[in-house]
């Protein structure tokens, strides 16, 4: 069933073309439709003419049903949401100035929903919400009967939701089958094929101008008179040799008359790879970069967190997932502070990232800020700044007139490119779109140091982390190994053994080793027999864990 239609769509803000629909565009019942592109692209301008939101300079916007809308900008409410569903939103007794960002976006999604819609709008509607959150929306759109338009930059969101992708580039949307990894898909065999057309029109036309070339070398040698020949001989022939030239002549033009018909093909824009300069990188020795063990914080009469021990291995991409407001940030505030519940290594240097992007200089442009105090090239920032869509030109902005995805990016090139083996990053995806999400991911899988990071992001956990630490709850949280699949993998297992605390068995496997290599190798003022005894101690703790694992 049809449930809007739009054409001949155009939009433009001060001279500059945002968007441009040419082919008609169809919405039917079913539908799950994401749309993706460049920061600025378009696409929440083009959402709000679908949504009647706004007005198209030209073109015509057709709707056949009810239309709910949960866009990014505005406080306005359709309808208040029933008690029944502010509960399952987990919004109940919730005033609206004193609620966080989370909390208003599940509160303007359940007002959406109240309305029974044909069609639901979403603009970026997992900005706010917390893994549990996003679960939860993915849940309800599966179930919704209607269609379905959204933009997100949640790429794992993406895959689970949606049927269609409209890709914005160039101010054109243009659809592709299916969700965003066969979205992907669909783009890298298209510049496969960019990349077979390119060397197919290059080869052809060297063909062409080589023949024309070697043709034209012919003719001229042809007006010399052979070596052995006299000029009286020479004269005889030169009417043929003239109407020969004539003719050799004439199919060079008609080469060089093809070499223009030639279809031009654009050679595709390759992207450099990154490799870190390992002689530029302080090396950590240490087997284990933090150890944080019983921290515990409040915010007045709020618990946060207490009891809280793990380990981060050196070399390691360790996630840190819980629901908003569990202490995530304030934990690796501490980190950063080095907290007395905090043992780090002390060849450790700390780049630390977050929201407040208070490590960058509004008087210096994008090149200088990250080159302050970095120990790499500039050829190589210049590399990693294109590898995060900064044209050429753009690396000479001031940081005053960036957006807030630019700075976003600044500030994390600027900290995994300064003198730094430990990056602690504080939600480092957020402001920033579909495909700088992508390329962060190509640069951090270079980075040859510790990571620390919290997100919500599981695409990038998926991609990153080797092992995720896991608020449960005020008083407990799980150490697991592996990426965010891996985790939710054992949680669906069920467990009737006795829960432990990874990361303390992690943290005493590691001091059990140290005490072993001292035993063979003592270490000035190591006393045996008190290394003897702790050795006895962590042997009988430890494989009385290990029989609960």
């Amino acid at each position: 069933m049809l449930l809007l239609e739009a054409a001949n769509i155009e939009k433009s803000y001060s001279d500059r073309l945002i968007i441009k629909l040419s082919e008609p565009l169809k919405i039917n019942r079913g539908d799950r439709i994401g749309i993706v592109g460049l920061n600025g692209a378009g696409k929440s301008t083009l959402m709000n003419i679908l949504a009647k939101e706004e007005a198209a300079d030209t073109g015509s916007v057709h709707v056949f049903g009810r239309i709910s809308s949960v866009l990014q900008f505005g406080d306005e409410l359709e309808e208040n949401p029933s008690d029944a569903l502010q509960r399952i939103w987990g919004i109940q007794d919730k005033e609206w100035l004193t609620m966080s960002g989370g909390e208003k976006t599940r509160l303007k999604i359940a007002s959406a929903l109240q309305q029974n819609p044909d069609l639901l709008f979403l603009d970026e509607p997992t900005s706010h919400l917390d893994l549990q959150g996003i679960q939860q929306l993915e849940n309800e759109l599966k179930s919704f009967p209607g269609g379905v338009v959204l933009i997100s930059h949640d790429r794992a969101f993406l895959d689970e939701i949606c049927t269609k992708i409209l890709e914005i580039e160039n101010t054109v949307p243009t659809f592709y089958s299916g969700n965003y990894s066969a979205y992907r898909k669909q783009k890298e065999h298209e510049r496969t094929r960019q990349f077979f057309e390119y060397e197919e029109y290059t080869k052809e036309k060297q063909r062409l101008l080589e023949a024309a070339r070697e043709k034209t070398q012919k003719v001229k040698s042809m007006k010399k008179k052979p070596s052995r020949m006299s000029y009286k001989e020479a004269n005889l022939g030169r009417g043929r040799v003239k109407s020969k030239q004539a003719a050799m002549m004439k199919n060079v033009k008609a080469m060089e008359k093809r070499v223009e018909q030639l279809e031009k093909k654009e050679k595709p824009r390759e992207t450099e790879a990154v490799q870190f300069d390992i002689q530029q990188f302080t090396p950590v020795h240490a087997k284990q970069a933090i150890q944080v063990k019983d921290a515990s914080r409040s915010f007045g009469d709020q618990l946060l967190f207490a009891g809280i021990s793990f380990i981060v291995k050196t070399g390691s991409r360790t996630a840190l997932i819980g629901p908003n407001g569990c202490g995530k940030s304030t934990l690796i505030g501490m980190i950063q502070s080095a907290h007395p519940s905090v043992s780090l290594s002390k060849a450790l240097k700390i780049g630390y990232f977050n929201q407040q992007l208070n490590i960058l200089n509004e008087d210096l442009s994008i090149l200088e800020n990250v080159s302050e105090n970095s120990p790499y090239s500039e050829e190589f920032i210049r590399t990693v700044l294109a590898r995060l869509l900064f044209k050429r030109e753009d690396v000479h902005k001031k940081v005053s007139v960036l957006s807030g995805g630019e700075r976003v990016k600044t500030a994390l090139t600027k900290v995994f490119l300064g003198d730094f083996n430990l990056l602690l990053l504080d939600e480092p995806t957020n402001y920033l779109d579909v495909f700088t999400r992508e390329a962060l991911e190509t640069v951090l899988k270079a980075y040859p140091g510790t990571i620390l990071f919290s997100t919500h992001d599981r695409h990038l956990m998926n991609a990153m982390a080797d092992h995720v630490f896991v608020f449960q709850d005020h008083q407990s949280a799980l150490f697991s190994e592996g990426n965010y699949d891996a985790f939710q993998q054992r949680s669906l297992k069920p467990d009737k053994t006795p829960s432990i605390n990874q990361g303390e068995l992690l943290a005493l496997e590691l001091e059990l080793a140290d005490i072993v290599g001292r035993l063979s190798i003592p270490r000035k003022g190591d006393q045996k027999e008190v290394l003897e005894e702790r050795y006895n101690e962590l042997i009988k703790t430890v494989n009385e864990l290990r029989k609960i694992t």
